[in-house]
């Protein structure tokens, strides 16, 4: 019998073989490669996916090689890109600060003696691979320094991450996810609060709706409120709003800890801030959520081009947006949380020389 070319199904190495039965891959290594690989893929959630139709439609038409999923906490970016990647990409969870280059290597399945870098360069020059980076805010400038010889190495690599800063790598695609629209967050809140509790009735819409837009519209915010059907009326839950970072702290147990509170979620941000950053963002929280530069400036006491730095370096980490016309806009659930922070300065006597409302300006 005439030997026939087939190709790996890892990674794509033409081959000729005379075996009758046909083989998927071209080796044991690759093998076993596609195993490892095929462990570290995410888990399908086990709840229901609402909304996002036209993000996910804009995500599939986006032919970047780098494409980076940003947004503040909470949002669902995660979650988005699990539904968008599906089965087929390497999974890599970034939260833990991990070795970027050995925790990619763990992924694919790939150990040798070289620098881990020539390795993943190795291993992924002759195949289309789709790389999803979870979680990479606290390692963005390792994920930078990682990726860019990965991609110039590489030429059917493709990158999908999820950060709420930017990596900041050339070639690099940002995609901002927004809180879903008040239909879709409805919608969640509904789906999440039945599954709490069997046969519940949940009132009027409009009720629902108004919980709904205090919560920003934050997935993760309207999940944990969801768990709270079972003990408080949905116009209870709204009427105590002002408390959510207290109120808000039943996530799933199996979820990373950051998600298991609203006040968690924020603070993982906010713990990942310079001082100066911190106190800028204490002290804009004093206001109603809208204010312009020269509010900023006098309520964080700064020189103008010292707090314009820091407003863009929270606008770029996702706690603060700007909205044009000279104004920027904090999500309630930020801003109570600046607050909540700023309360703890004032406790020790370290309070800033301007006023609340200094800051709406």
């Amino acid at each position: 019998m005439a030997d026939q070319v087939e190709t790996c199904a890892f990674c794509g190495t033409a081959a000729a073989t005379s075996r009758p039965r046909r083989a998927r891959y071209c080796s044991n290594a690759c093998r076993q490669r596609a195993y490892r690989q095929r462990v570290n893929e995410p888990v399908a959630a086990l709840d229901s996916f609402i909304g996002r139709d036209a993000e996910l439609g804009r995500l599939r038409r986006n032919e970047a090689r780098v494409l980076t999923l940003v947004g503040p906490a909470g949002v669902g970016k995660s979650r988005l890109v699990k539904e968008f990647a599906g089965n087929g990409a390497t999974w890599v969870e970034l939260a833990a600060e991990v070795d970027v280059a050995r925790a990619c290597a763990a992924a694919l399945g790939e150990r040798s003696e070289e620098p881990v870098l020539s390795t993943l360069v190795r291993a992924l020059s002759g195949r289309k691979t789709v790389l999803v980076l979870d979680n990479c805010e606290r390692v963005a400038a390792e994920c930078a320094a990682v990726l860019e010889p990965l991609l110039l190495g590489c030429p059917g690599l493709t990158v999908v991450a999820t950060s709420r800063e930017p990596l900041r790598l050339p070639g690099e695609v940002l995609f901002a996810v927004q809180p879903l629209s008040l239909g879709d967050a409805v919608e969640l809140f509904t789906d999440r609060a039945r599954a709490n509790q069997v046969g519940l009735r949940l009132g009027g819409r409009d009720a629902v709706a108004a919980l709904c837009a205090r919560l920003d519209r934050l997935p993760l915010a309207m999940e944990l409120a969801a768990r709270l059907v079972t003990v408080l009326t949905v116009e209870e839950l709204l009427a105590r709003l002002d408390d959510r970072l207290e109120l808000l702290n039943r996530g799933n147990r199996t979820a990373a800890a950051r998600h298991r509170s609203l006040r968690a979620a924020i603070g993982w941000s906010y713990d990942h801030l310079s001082a100066e950053e911190q106190h800028v963002f204490r002290c804009i929280s004093q206001g109603p959520g809208g204010f312009g530069l020269d509010g900023a400036v006098q309520a964080c006491d700064l020189p103008t081009d010292r707090v314009l730095v820091l407003l863009s370096a929270l606008v770029s980490k996702s706690l603060l947006t700007f909205t044009g016309s000279g104004r920027f806009e904090q999500l309630e659930s930020i801003r109570l949380y600046g607050r909540e922070r700023l309360a703890e300065q004032a406790r020790r006597g370290q309070t800033p020389r301007r006023t609340a409302e200094t800051a709406g300006q």
